[in-house]
């Protein structure tokens, strides 16, 4: 799955819940992004990354850490 930065500068918490399909009851904060990040199989690439804040990307990168069916890549250019 593949992610655009720019989406998520725009359009925040509402573009990750819909794009990795999480639950209603999504937090819309950086805590549940990580929780829900933790549960899910997935493979990620973010691209445009230079558009998202470093504590969202950093949340990425924790919960690939904690959950080792979650890959979370940059794709530069």
């Amino acid at each position: 799955m593949q992610l655009d930065g720019k989406l998520i500068k725009k359009q925040g918490h509402d573009y990750l819940m819909e794009a990795l399909d999480f639950p209603d009851y999504y937090g819309r904060n950086l805590d549940a992004l990580y929780d829900c990040l933790c549960e899910i199989e997935c493979e990620i690439e973010l691209v445009n990354a230079d558009e998202v804040d470093s504590d969202i990307i950093e949340t990425f990168e924790d919960a690939s850490k904690q959950n080792e069916y979650l890959i979370f890549e940059i794709v530069h250019g």
